[in-house]
């Protein structure tokens, strides 16, 4: 069988003398996870979340096939050190928690969305990234409520978010278990841009419970999403 599609270019590793193996997150197949052949002449030379037309082939859908790469648009003129983490963050979490050729047609726009966007200023990067992994979690099932109170149905004063549930509260139903709650930053209550950059690192902490909690797996271990979070430290 043969698939013609489009996608973002999630990264690369070497397989054998002439062979890499490639991920894609296509736009209407999903994440591919296919063989990519070489020669000295030709290289894989694409940047993550580089822009890819591809043609992937194979005999049934559930091997690995091969998958044909040419460059659509590159966002090597975005690169700086932050830019270049977020891109390598998103690859990590899309590579190990997307199943292979499940089309998911939101975390790719919002991919597309996050991609326009890295080259605004610093602040405005790191919100639509702390966003883009709430929606990443909505997107994969395991959404967190924060849009109204759980209790009240109030859509203002949300204060505080449940560890269990993934619902938020107001400050005045959720206060008196304080000590058994997340504290909500500002940039997740009030859905705009802070200035503290400490409030990204608390929103990424959510974030990181959450996706600990729903895909059973160690985030320590994504290597440069701990780098980002440890960059936004020292800013």
């Amino acid at each position: 069988m043969r698939i013609n599609d489009s996608g973002l270019f999630l990264g690369n590793k070497k397989y054998g003398e002439n062979s890499m193996i490639v991920y894609v997150l296509s736009k209407n197949n999903g994440l591919i996870k296919s063989f990519s052949k070489f020669s000295k002449k030709k290289r894989l030379s694409f940047t993550i979340l580089d822009e890819v037309n591809f043609t992937w082939q194979a005999k049934q859908k559930d091997s690995l096939g091969y998958i044909n790469l040419e460059l659509e648009a590159s966002l090597k003129k975005n690169d700086s050190f932050i830019s270049s983490l977020i891109k390598s963050s998103v690859s990590e979490l899309c590579i190990k928690f997307l199943p292979l050729w499940q089309q998911n047609i939101e975390i790719y726009i919002d991919l597309q969305r996050l991609i326009k966007n890295l080259d605004k200023k610093i602040e405005l990067i790191i919100f639509n990234y702390v966003w883009w992994e709430i929606l990443f979690l909505k997107n994969t099932g395991y959404g967190i409520n924060l849009d109204k109170c759980s209790v009240s149905g109030s859509k203002e004063k949300l204060y505080y978010l449940s560890p269990n549930s993934g619902n938020s509260v107001t400050y005045s139903v959720g206060h008196k278990y304080r000590n058994k709650l997340f504290k909500l930053p500002y940039c997740l209550r009030e859905k705009a841009v802070s200035n503290n950059f400490v409030d990204y690192i608390d929103a990424l902490k959510i974030s990181s419970y959450f996706l600990r909690k729903s895909f059973d797996y160690d985030l320590s271990k994504f290597v440069f999403r701990s780098h980002l979070i440890n960059k936004l430290k020292t800013l």
